[in-house]
């Protein structure tokens, strides 16, 4: 279970994040969707820490943590907890897609070289990357590329990972192959968080949806409720447009 409280965050005088409030439970999918500049994504990043929020709490099962006395070691061990797939797919230019996947298992997870090889080796067959595991990131497509980060966030096995607009780099023949590679993740013991644009794919793998306007949920629900009957005029404008 993943809960978020009272979760805030501004850069100077703008306000990105306002009072943000959910919880997920475990295996659970939850999709966050808003027009670009939202705060979606502010939101993803502040969860793994990577920019983290001014105040509020999260909450991990039993443990909880207030972001204002927070320390480098509790961070640390969020940060143990969660992995991040990233919409530019961020991997080591110099490094193979093996390195890539193994990189985190050694520093993070203080496996042993021959440990992290043999979980990172798992991963990528896992995602089809088997025959490209000794290919840098500049020989790889846009899909492979992703594949590759999401078999590295897979392979430090999180309690929640996190999709901050996975396949909007991509292109369109390669959309579908990373969504259906998130389907066969999903509904599992991983949380999944997803911010995306994929309107139809949210709407049949999602639990629950959080529409982000301006900083704030303006609604939250079912993907039925959100998708088939939002309830405020904002929220029925953005999905009409996807309609």
């Amino acid at each position: 279970m993943l809960k978020i409280t009272n979760w805030s965050k501004s850069y100077k005088d703008n306000q990105v994040l306002q009072n943000i409030n959910f919880e997920i439970k475990t295996g659970d999918v939850l999709s966050i969707i808003g027009s670009s500049g939202s705060g979606k994504s502010t939101l993803l990043r502040s969860i793994n820490f990577l920019e983290p929020a001014d105040k509020g709490i999260i909450q991990f099962d039993n443990e909880e943590f207030d972001v204002e006395t927070i320390t480098k070691k509790d961070i640390l061990s969020i940060r143990k907890k969660t992995a991040m797939v990233f919409q530019n797919y961020a991997l080591f230019s110099r490094k193979t897609a093996l390195e890539n996947v193994t990189e985190a298992l050694t520093q993070v997870q203080k496996m042993s070289n021959s440990e992290a090889k043999r979980q990172a080796e798992k991963f990528l067959k896992l995602v089809g990357m088997e025959e490209r595991m000794d290919y840098y990131p500049s020989q790889l497509s846009g899909g492979q590329q992703q594949r590759v980060g999401i078999a590295r966030a897979l392979a430090i096995e999180p309690d929640v990972i996190l999709f901050d607009e996975p396949t909007s780099a991509l292109d369109p023949e390669m959309v579908s192959g990373i969504l259906d590679l998130i389907q066969q993740i999903a509904h599992q013991k991983t949380t999944l968080i997803l911010v995306t644009h994929e309107m139809k794919f949210a709407k049949q793998v999602s639990d629950q949806v959080l529409f982000i306007d301006q900083g704030t949920i303006l609604e939250s629900g079912s993907a039925d409720e959100i998708f088939n009957h939002p309830k405020h005029e904002r929220t029925k404008q953005f999905i009409n447009v996807f309609n």
